[in-house]
């Protein structure tokens, strides 16, 4: 059902999603993909996902999730950044997994769902393929710390004109909500996803403030 809202507004948002794409910048993905100490026994730390585990909205990964969060941790951390822009759910299942499961991570970082909102996929895809991601990272790493980051906030970004706005907030939210069922099911932690209140020059991917806001909640919610 939250899909409802942005599917009686297609026509509308349809329009008003191309006028977004023409006016929107396109920004990379920050480099590099790879970073922190080689010490041994540092913990490794995987980020996982669509542009915003990849860093898109700053130049820099050190200024994106992976350096943001590796940061805020007591211990020396080895991080990775795996997946790209655009892709789906379902997509950083296919294409991007089999990357992250090459090695193994002590704590695992996903962010998904921008893309499943934006192409209005269903609320049960978003969910099957989250629970994928989770348990393939679960049977690859037994003993990590997972963590969910759920998606954004769509009825809160000034960049998206109304009615579009609304819609994807609302079809948005009710991904949130399956996110979450998710999490608790695998018995993983979730923090809320953007805000979109911090943002890049495109007017919609987190900024380094964005970004750092989004590593605090990671950090919160791992032990210490």
């Amino acid at each position: 059902m939250s899909r409802l809202p942005a599917i009686l507004l297609a026509p509308i948002a349809l329009v008003q999603g191309r006028l977004l794409q023409r006016r929107t910048p396109r920004m990379p993905p920050a480099a590099p993909r790879t970073g922190g100490s080689h010490a041994p026994g540092a913990v490794r730390l995987l980020v996982l996902g669509d542009s915003t585990a990849v860093g898109t909205g700053v130049e820099q990964m050190a200024e994106a999730m992976a350096g943001q969060l590796a940061r805020r941790l007591p211990e020396s951390v080895a991080w990775r950044a795996v997946g790209e822009n655009g892709a789906t759910s379902a997509e950083v299942r296919e294409r991007n997994l089999p990357e992250a499961l090459i090695e193994p991570s002590d704590i695992a970082v996903v962010l998904v769902g921008w893309n499943d909102a934006l192409q209005l996929r269903s609320a049960s895809a978003f969910g099957e393929h989250l629970g994928a991601l989770l348990d393939a990272l679960r049977e690859r790493n037994p003993d990590a710390q997972l963590v969910v980051v759920g998606p954004p906030a769509f009825g809160r970004f000034v960049a998206l004109p109304r009615p579009l706005r609304a819609a994807l907030g609302s079809h948005a939210r009710g991904l949130a909500r399956v996110a979450a069922r998710i999490a608790r099911e695998r018995r993983v932690s979730l923090v809320p996803g953007f805000d979109g209140v911090h943002v890049a020059s495109d007017g919609f991917h987190p900024d380094a403030t964005g970004y750092a806001g989004l590593a605090e909640r990671v950090a919160a919610v791992l032990p210490r």
